[in-house]
């Protein structure tokens, strides 16, 4: 008797664990902002082999504030800037155009040269070239909303 109780004990708690993993969020289709306008640009940075891109995020709610971006291998954190009508969110992050060659030697000296590694980080998401997604906060949880197109923005020379 005592078997078949811990038998039943052993099921039911197996269920129990199990059934939790069925209650998981589904992906959220609607969200608390439209975006109005997604753009980045390159630009190329102090030093000729490095590009700066820089994303501009507008979105229609004041309320609502981005977190950070993701987009192509790279994320950065987004910073509101100040807009009469709506919300303009910009990041920007570094990449390198060329891969660095590193001296390696015994004598330390010789590697003096040697240029610190560009970090490319990995995003979270699969995401085609004109995609992107950004991480927001409603109701004290984190979102994330997949833009489908980015535009890109020329730089004019001045």
């Amino acid at each position: 008797m005592k078997k078949l109780i811990g038998i039943g004990l052993i099921i039911l708690l197996s269920f129990s664990f199990f059934g939790c993993g069925a209650s998981k969020v589904k992906a959220q289709t609607e969200h608390p902002f439209k975006v109005l306008e997604a753009t980045y640009a390159n630009s190329v940075g102090e030093q000729p082999d490095l590009v700066v891109t820089t994303l501009k995020i507008t979105i229609n709610n004041p309320e609502i504030i981005l977190d950070s971006v993701y987009f192509r291998t790279n994320g950065a954190p987004l910073k509101r800037v100040e807009s009469n009508v709506n919300s303009l969110f910009t990041g920007s992050f570094i990449t390198s155009k060329t891969p660095h060659d590193y001296i390696l030697d015994s004598d330390p000296k010789e590697e003096f040269g040697n240029k610190p590694p560009v970090k490319i980080s990995k995003t979270p998401f699969e995401l085609k070239d004109n995609e992107a997604v950004v991480s927001y906060f409603y109701k004290c949880k984190i979102h994330y909303y997949k833009i489908l197109e980015m535009k890109e923005n020329m730089l004019k020379d001045e």
